[in-house]
């Protein structure tokens, strides 16, 4: 619930919100086509938006329109010690992964802890997140979610020029459906017209882009969790039937996480571990095994079993 409203509900005054960011005031007509909905429908989000503490204001006449209500404020919202701590680890974890939006949060953490009722001198355990960080131009990236974004909800084509590590530079137009983050960096999911299907795209590797006027039908039967069911990582390809045997004590640290929905554990008593999964993103299977050394060994598949010798030969290879 937002300030006693239904996030469902709530969603789609959201993107009516977003556009009036992005565009400034903005007549019922505009707000209505933009969104494809009709007119009155507006009027409705509107009243949500207010529910939640979001105030939108309407000036008449020929420049009038839809506008944020920026003298409004939400200082009446009661923020707990315990949910500024959760605020705090995540401020630690954005400041830490190096993320692009770090300083904006730090900014709203600040105001909310400020407008909170309780003492907000307290102090808060120290929360540390250790990974390589992102390595990009912070307002480059952030405009380019931001343009994304906005092509979402406008359902608007883009073209983007982006570079591909096996095919290098192409020119691509793409249908956004989503923003996620894997280790530190952004990720867009798009339907490639190019590829005619979806694809994960790096957005640090889009080097150009432009919105298009042209319009998209959103495919209905796309599912978030179906999309990325199975996976442990970025790659999508076909589903793979894992049986690994681990020593311990990385069977501990296998054991301390849920790396698919569908994972079994069979635990022995000299600590080992049998794991079953089945799994999908050949590439980075292969990678995540391999960081285990010579604390995993490859049942099944016999494939894959015969992939990872064969890599391990190549490092000895090398040295």
């Amino acid at each position: 619930m937002i300030g006693g409203v239904k996030i469902s509900k709530v969603g789609n005054a959201i993107k009516m919100m977003l556009l009036i960011q992005s565009r400034g005031r903005m007549k019922c007509s505009e707000l209505a086509q933009e969104l494809e909905i009709k007119e009155r429908q507006i009027r409705t989000y509107r009243s949500d938006l207010e529910q939640a503490g979001i105030f939108i204001t309407y000036k008449p006449g020929a420049y009038g329109g839809y506008e944020i209500d920026k003298e409004n404020s939400i200082s009446n919202i009661k923020i707990s010690l315990e949910e500024i701590s959760i605020l705090e680890i995540l401020n630690e974890q954005l400041k830490y992964n190096n993320d692009i939006y770090k300083n904006e949060f730090k900014d709203i953490l600040t105001k909310l802890k400020a407008i909170s009722v309780e003492n907000s001198d307290k102090s808060y355990m120290d929360y540390f997140s250790i990974q390589p960080q992102c390595n990009c131009n912070y307002e480059e990236e952030k405009q380019k979610c931001n343009d994304i974004t906005i092509a979402y909800v406008t359902k608007r084509k883009m073209q983007i020029k982006y570079y591909s590590i096996n095919s290098g530079y192409s020119n691509r137009v793409i249908h956004p459906y989503g923003l996620y983050n894997y280790k530190s960096d952004k990720y867009m999911v798009a339907f490639c017209e190019n590829r005619s299907t979806f694809i994960d795209f790096k957005v640090c590797r889009i080097k150009d882009y432009y919105t298009l006027e042209e319009k998209y039908e959103v495919d209905k039967s796309f599912n978030w969790k179906e999309y990325s069911k199975n996976s442990i990582g970025i790659y999508k390809d076909d589903e793979v039937h894992i049986v690994l045997k681990v020593k311990h004590p990385f069977s501990i640290i296998i054991k301390e996480k849920i790396w698919v929905d569908n994972q079994q554990i069979i635990e022995y008593e000299d600590g080992s571990i049998i794991f079953k999964a089945i799994m999908r993103g050949y590439t980075e299977i292969k990678s995540w095994i391999l960081s285990m050394g010579a604390n995993v060994e490859v049942i099944e598949p016999k494939k894959l079993r015969e992939d990872i010798i064969e890599e391990v030969k190549n490092i000895e290879r090398i040295y």
